[in-house]
């Protein structure tokens, strides 16, 4: 004995609402992922943007210290970087 599916006058009524409603939910769903993505992307530019500034007022400071300690000591720094130069190119010969 086959049973053949009934068909009710509301079930493609049904059907369609249910499929209206999971794309609204889907819709609302991905619409909150990116307000919170977006907020998020807000929160790490400003946490870089700190960052940035704090890593300029260092470099300036360091800066300020290494152009102290040149202007101080003038024939040191120049020995200094002859030095180093002179190892570099060694290093370089070889590499």
């Amino acid at each position: 004995m086959s049973h053949a599916p009934t068909k009710h006058p509301g079930d493609a009524e049904n059907l369609k609402d249910s499929a209206v409603a999971a794309k609204d939910a889907v819709t609302e769903l991905a619409s909150e992922a990116g307000r919170y993505a977006s907020h998020r992307i807000g929160d790490a530019k400003k946490s870089a943007s700190a960052m940035i500034d704090t890593v300029k007022a260092k470099g300036g400071e360091c800066n300020d210290s290494v152009v102290g300690l040149i202007r101080k000591h003038p024939y040191k720094s120049i020995a200094i970087a002859a030095g180093v130069g002179f190892a570099a190119a060694l290093l370089l010969r070889r590499g």
